[in-house]
């Protein structure tokens, strides 16, 4: 394809990959796991990020009532900024900016230091389309499709090329990843090729200056988190966590799988093209002998299985009983987060020697193949679904529902709270409602135990809530034991569950200023338990079955 066609052809993929946003709008499917469920955490409330970067009189105790103001404010993010003016298409924006970088830095990665000529400009797009277009997790921003970003910086600083926009990068990374989903392993692995360059003698200034430039950017972006460990000090649910281990047999098996899976958090959709097409051509890189080609994939295919290794023996019981008791809270088995990196680079590399080893019509196709099929089954993961899956944005955020319930409420202002039962808070802060209950991965162990008083009686009735709320600890939910984790699945609850028996602690509740229950299921027991239905208007066609009580 001529170079003047390529940037069309690139545009006509891009729109419809992105088309579901500008045809359906808000009738989309959007990823609720890990990401809607959970939008307390970026601060949105009312429908846009409204939490404060920093500290200040007015800050909005939206969830997590009464904890220290740390704990509501926001990490200094970019996509924060998208959000301040509608969280929606915000989020569209955000999906399409970083994708945009991401495509920048592999693609100038590839073609400056992977490919090296042996693939056209036409078939190194394909392959950084392939990678951008994965389903990546929303939230993460830069922190896995930004990698090639980082590491093309770090080259062009290794071999001097380039040096005001490398640092820029270094600079502009932190404040659009995140720290503890690929940030800390970054920090490792750039320490460790420091290390590695020193000891070949062919370390230079502008190297460690970079390095120390993305560790204090990073201490920069997420300052509350350091602010409390450093400085206020106080105890976090992170300290009370307690992961399940497995037998050394088990763990095996999870080294196996994790070769082959695809995690939600990085999703890399390897399975079914990329592995096995790598193994073929490393096969053919093999009777063919050529090992140069051997030399530079091999560090990658030793990377993919000790990653694995690694990630299996972090559940082994005795690994894990470590990592349980010294109560550090990182989550070190996330290295699978470099796994999308790694396969695309190790593909790369392959494809190009196919490319530059068989030059003829065949091996364009083949690679036209490889690459189209890819392509597809990443549109299929997020395109198609977001046309396809339930609930839709929509649906699952209810704005002219919540809106109903709030005019038929006596109060006429926000200074009262409430409480959430059989759907996820962050739907109701959408919607403007402060709630007790939040989804929160980050604070105070106190707030725990005090959360807990609420909610014993129910957990005493189900192990495994139980189970999920001591262990997990970031689902904060006033959890009921017929409903159990069926949050998503409203229409599982309008079919199965008639009604609950409510055995919160309601005066620990009135504690925290609640003053409502929304629950998805009628609470039968309400009179004896003194809750005061609220009447309203609800539509068949409303996702939610949600019916209001006054705690009286």
């Amino acid at each position: 394809m001529k170079s003047k066609l390529l940037i069309p052809f690139f545009l006509i993929l891009s729109l419809l990959y992105f088309s579901p946003y500008f045809i359906k709008g808000k009738a989309v499917y959007i990823p609720v796991h890990d990401n809607l469920n959970q939008l307390n955490m970026q601060g949105i409330f009312d429908g846009k990020m409204k939490a404060c970067f920093f500290p200040n009189e007015n800050l909005v105790e939206f969830t997590l009532p009464g904890t220290n103001p740390i704990y509501h404010l926001a990490h200094l993010k970019l996509d924060k900024l998208f959000f301040s003016f509608d969280y929606f298409w915000g989020f569209v924006f955000n999906e399409i900016f970083y994708r945009i970088l991401a495509f920048l830095g592999i693609f100038f990665l590839l073609k400056k230091y992977v490919q090296k000529n042996r693939l056209s400009e036409f078939f190194i797009g394909l392959l950084c389309f392939a990678f951008v277009t994965l389903p990546h997790w929303p939230q993460g921003n830069l922190s896995i499709a930004g990698i090639p970003l980082l590491i093309y910086a770090f080259l062009n600083l290794y071999h001097k090329r380039n040096v005001l926009i490398s640092y820029l990068i270094f600079l502009f990374f932190p404040f659009y990843s995140n720290l503890f989903l690929s940030g800390m392993f970054l920090i490792l692995i750039m320490f460790i090729a420091l290390i590695y360059v020193t000891i070949k003698k062919k370390m230079n200034i502008f190297l460690p200056s970079a390095f120390f430039s993305l560790l204090l950017c990073y201490v920069i972006s997420h300052y509350p988190v350091f602010l409390n460990e450093f400085i206020y000090q106080i105890p976090t649910n992170r300290a009370d966590q307690i992961l399940g281990g497995l037998t050394l047999w088990r763990s095996l098996k999870v080294m196996i799988h994790n070769f082959f899976l695809s995690y939600n958090l990085a999703p890399s959709l390897h399975a079914a093209i990329i592995l096995p097409s790598c193994l073929i051509i490393t096969l053919l890189v093999i009777l063919k002998k050529d090992r140069k080609k051997l030399k530079s994939i091999l560090p990658l295919w030793s990377a993919l299985f000790l990653l694995s290794i690694l990630y299996g023996l972090f559940y082994w019981n005795p690994v894990l009983n470590l990592y349980n008791n010294s109560q550090l809270g990182f989550r070190f088995d996330r290295l699978y987060v470099l796994n999308p990196v790694i396969w695309f680079l190790l593909w790369s590399i392959l494809l190009g020697w196919i490319g530059q080893t068989f030059r003829n019509k065949f091996s364009k196709i083949v690679l036209v193949i490889l690459l189209g099929l890819q392509i597809a089954l990443n549109l299929y993961f997020y395109t198609f679904r977001a046309y396809s899956e339930k609930p839709t944005f929509k649906e699952f955020m209810s704005e002219e529902q919540f809106a109903e319930i709030r005019k038929n409420l006596p109060e006429i202002d926000n200074d009262f709270r409430i409480g959430c039962i059989g759907f996820y808070p962050a739907v109701a802060n959408f919607n403007s409602f402060k709630t007790v209950d939040s989804f929160s991965a980050y604070y105070p162990l106190e707030y725990k135990n005090s959360f807990r008083k609420i909610i014993n009686n129910e957990l005493t009735q189900n192990k495994a809530l139980k189970d999920y709320f001591e262990n997990k600890g970031s689902a904060l939910f006033l959890f009921d034991d017929e409903i159990g984790t069926h949050y998503t699945d409203q229409e599982y609850l309008k079919q199965n569950i008639r009604s609950i028996t409510c055995d919160l602690n309601l005066p620990e509740l009135k504690k925290f200023g609640v003053e409502y229950l929304f629950s998805t299921v009628e609470v039968g027991n309400a009179k004896q338990i003194n809750l005061q239905k609220i009447d309203y208007q609800i539509s068949a066609r409303s996702y939610y079955k949600i019916f209001v009580y006054k705690i009286n």
